[in-house]
C-alpha cells in the first residue's frame, strides 16, 4: 500500500458525532454543571455544556452529547469563556486529524439544528474558522447546495482546492459549484431514487453523473468516485459490490480517483477497526482505491500499511469482506474467543 498516494478525507468534524453524557470524557462538577474533557496542546481543558443545551439538542436528554455541534454553538453564542472553549475544542479536533495525516478536513453541520438558517450560519462560521487557521484544505459536506456554497465560499484558495462532498444524481445542482470554486469533488453512485443495488446499478449512476460533470468542463483528475460503502451486516455482498464497482469505474474513467466512507462497511459487526483496516488495505492493494473518508486518528494509514495479510485476524476479516464467511459467523465466533 502506497501511503503517500492515499488521499485521506478526515471525517470527524461532523455535528452528528456524539459522546455519552456519562462516558469517560464527561465531566460533572460539584455545582452540577457538566462538560466534555479534552486535551488541547498539552493542557487539560473542558467544554462546558449550557444548562439549556437539552432544548437546543434533544439528544442530550437521551444521554448523548453532540460534541462538535456543542463546540460550534459555544463559539457562536457563548460568553467569553464558552466561546474560547468552543474554539479550542474545534481546533483540537482539527489538529488531531491533521497530525494523523488528513489531506482534507471534512466539515458537516447538517445536524447542527433543524432551522436551516442556523445550519447555514454554522457552516459560514466553521468553514471560515478552520480555513483561516489551517493550511489543510476543507471538504465541505452537506445535502443542501446552499450550505455547500456558503462553506466553499469561506475556503482560502491559497491553501489548495477545496472539496465538495458530494455530487450525485440526487444532488445534480451541485455540479455547477465545481467550476465556480475550482474544487475537487467526491462523486457518489446514489441515484435519483436512493441507494443503488449491485455493481451495474452503481456503474450506471456513475456514468450518468460523470457524463454531466464532464459536459460542464470538469477534469476527471479532480473527481474522487465513491461507489458507496454499505454494511456487510445487512448484505454480505456489500463489500464486494463496492470494490468491484470501484475497480470498474477506474478502468472506465482513466485519471479519476476512488474513495469512500470505508468505516460504513463494519456497522453492526464486532472488531470494527480490524474490518475497516483490512477493507481499506484490500481496496488499495487489489482494486485501485487511492483515498478514503475516514478518521485517521482511529485508523492510521501507517497501521493499515503494516497489516500482515498472512495473520489469522487479517484472513478472518478478509473472508467476511469477500463473502466467503457468510454473515461473518466464523469472524464473530473468533471475536468472542479473543482470537482477533
Amino acid at each position: 500500500m502506497m501511503t503517500n498516494d492515499f488521499t485521506v478525507v478526515g471525517e470527524n468534524i461532523h455535528c452528528t458525532r456524539i459522546v455519552k453524557r456519562e462516558g469517560r470524557r464527561a465531566l460533572k462538577r460539584e455545582d452540577g454543571s457538566e462538560g466534555i474533557r479534552f486535551d488541547f496542546r498539552g493542557e487539560g481543558q473542558w467544554l462546558p455544556i449550557p444548562a439549556d443545551w437539552g432544548a437546543f439538542s434533544p439528544a442530550f436528554e437521551q444521554g448523548k452529547v453532540k460534541h462538535a455541534a456543542l463546540a460550534v454553538y459555544s463559539a457562536l453564542n457563548g460568553d467569553d469563556i464558552q466561546r474560547r472553549a468552543g474554539e479550542n475544542y474545534l481546533s483540537w479536533m482539527a489538529e488531531q486529524q491533521i497530525e494523523a495525516g488528513a489531506d482534507f478536513l471534512d466539515v458537516n453541520v447538517d445536524e447542527y439544528a433543524t432551522d436551516r438558517e442556523k445550519v447555514v450560519e454554522a457552516m459560514d462560521f466553521l468553514a471560515g474558522f478552520l480555513s483561516a487557521r489551517y493550511a489543510t484544505p476543507l471538504s465541505i459536506d452537506s445535502s443542501d447546495p446552499e450550505t455547500l456554497r456558503v462553506g466553499l465560499s469561506r475556503c482560502r484558495a491559497e491553501v489548495g482546492s477545496p472539496m465538495i462532498n458530494s455530487i450525485s444524481l440526487e444532488r445534480e445542482a451541485t455540479v455547477e459549484l465545481l467550476g465556480e470554486f475550482k474544487a475537487e469533488a467526491i462523486v457518489n453512485a446514489a441515484g435519483t431514487a436512493g441507494m443503488p443495488c449491485g455493481v451495474e446499478e452503481r456503474l450506471d449512476n456513475l456514468r450518468e453523473i460523470i457524463g454531466r460533470i464532464k459536459a460542464a468542463g470538469a477534469a476527471l483528475s479532480r473527481l474522487h468516485v465513491d461507489a458507496l460503502v454499505l454494511p456487510i451486516s445487512t448484505d454480505p455482498a456489500n463489500a464486494g459490490d463496492f470494490l468491484e464497482t470501484t475497480k470498474a469505474a477506474l478502468r472506465e474513467f482513466p485519471g479519476i480517483h476512488a474513495t469512500g466512507g470505508l468505516s460504513n462497511v463494519s456497522f453492526g459487526m464486532p472488531a470494527r477497526k480490524l474490518l475497516n483496516m483490512v477493507f481499506t488495505r484490500m481496496g488499495a492493494d487489489e482494486y485501485g482505491l487511492d483515498g478514503g473518508i475516514i478518521d485517521p486518528v482511529q485508523m492510521p494509514i501507517s497501521e493499515i500499511a503494516a497489516l500482515d495479510p498472512n495473520s489469522e485476524p487479517f484472513k478472518l476479516a478478509r473472508a467476511v469482506l469477500t463473502g466467503e464467511d457468510v454473515f461473518g459467523m466464523e469472524f464473530i465466533a473468533a471475536s468472542r474467543d479473543g482470537r482477533l
